[in-house]
């Protein structure tokens, strides 16, 4: 390879580096609202070793919630989330993908969190990247007693139909990182019997509370109209499974 050659291949390097810590910079960073819900009257929020967020509720019903993140996003953004499940009894682990905030890499730790806490059932919430990494935690931990998932906005690039958990999936017909026909492909790896919702109005970002997401859809809901419809509708879904 000549000069010229060597020399196109190193201004697209420095021109990749850049785009990615522009992403990195820009993407994903909590609200500032996202204080408001890391105190409250019916539950507990304290940092982890990792960096991720534990909700304890004052009167816990047995049953945990994991939510894993999307990429990027940090376990922040999903705080209103934690403390809706929170003050209806849920215990709420949210691990963090550490520097490169990929959700991706703390599915080991998510899982070995989840047997120190000892909890009766499980359920667990993946945003985004998110959804994939807590498909991973239920395939390849089956000592969990993982009973349902919702996937809010996930692209799923691995083959996960053969799962027998209780899925509900959760898409915005607004959203520019999963348009409908990669949606739509995305089903023939889930299972069959996956519960679809689809939420008009919403989009990619407003599943949590984060300042900006490249290439997505304005949302029509706004993020707090958008994720109560997301707890509600997978509270719902939570609640009709059993033991």
């Amino acid at each position: 390879m000549g000069r010229i050659g060597l020399r196109i291949i190193g201004v697209l390097a420095v021109i990749l580096a850049a785009a990615l810590a522009t992403f990195y910079m820009v993407d994903g960073h909590p609200l500032a609202e996202t204080q408001d819900y890391l105190q409250g009257k019916n539950y507990t929020a304290s940092l982890q070793a990792d960096g991720g967020l534990l909700f304890v509720p004052q009167q816990g019903n047995g049953r945990g919630l994991l939510i894993m993140h999307g990429a990027l996003i940090k376990p922040q953004s999903y705080a209103r989330t934690a403390a809706f499940f929170a003050a209806r009894g849920y215990t709420v682990l949210l691990p963090y993908g550490g520097l490169g905030r990929l959700s991706i890499m703390a599915i080991d730790r998510a899982a070995d969190s989840m047997r120190r806490l000892s909890l009766v059932d499980w359920f667990t919430i993946g945003h985004s990247m998110g959804g994939l990494a807590s498909l991973a935690v239920i395939e390849g931990n089956p000592d969990l007693p993982v009973r349902a998932s919702a996937l809010w906005a996930a692209a799923i690039p691995a083959n996960y139909a053969t799962l027998t958990t209780p899925i509900l999936f959760l898409w915005g017909d607004q959203d520019g990182l999963l348009p409908q026909a990669r949606f739509e492909r995305g089903k023939a790896l889930l299972p069959d019997a996956v519960d679809y919702i689809t939420l008009p109005g919403a989009n990619h970002q407003d599943f949590a509370m984060y300042g900006h997401q490249f290439f997505d859809k304005p949302g029509q809901l706004g993020w707090a109209a958008q994720i109560d419809a997301a707890n509600k509708k997978t509270l719902e879904f939570f609640s009709a499974i059993r033991p």
